[in-house]
């Protein structure tokens, strides 16, 4: 499968996620993450977002179902990024990315991605973010010891 890519940033800046999104029309998550030929990529932090670039998969292979193959491409184009969202994610395609430390995230309900963006923006700047996404950001909890002698005295 051939790769057509336009990165803008060629490299995450500290305090940031790259954040892929599966898409047709570059504005909302609409596409299954193994028949997906756009991705548009966001670098979010807990203060702003800025896109990163484009990736777009030529149809080849794309078409064959069952066809793994097209997942090593696609997954190799998406090195580098923390999260990827989609409306759909097979079970060979989750673990694939997992395995290469990147989140895979199936969209339900808000599909718009600039709104997706800020909700990840918001959720960045609240303290005590989720155990899944602070790994992501490598940020040290140094007050959850405080946070469960709280929830211990509750």
């Amino acid at each position: 499968m051939k790769v057509l890519s336009q990165v803008i940033y060629p490299t995450v800046e500290k305090g940031f996620l790259r954040v892929a999104f599966a898409t047709n029309d570059w504005l909302t998550v609409n596409e299954h993450f193994g028949w997906g030929r756009r991705f548009i990529l966001h670098d979010v932090s807990k203060n702003t977002h800025k896109m990163a670039g484009k990736i777009t998969f030529d149809s080849g292979e794309m078409d064959e179902k069952g066809n793994d193959d097209k997942l090593s491409s696609k997954i190799e184009a998406l090195r580098g990024c923390h999260i990827v969202y989609a409306e759909a994610i097979g079970g060979t395609a989750a673990a694939r990315l997992t395995r290469e430390k990147i989140q895979p995230m199936v969209v339900k309900g808000e599909n718009d991605i600039s709104k997706i963006l800020e909700q990840l923006k918001e959720v960045l700047g609240k303290p005590g973010i989720p155990p899944w996404l602070r790994k992501l950001t490598r940020e040290e909890d140094i007050k959850r010891f405080e946070r469960f002698d709280a929830e211990a005295d509750d």
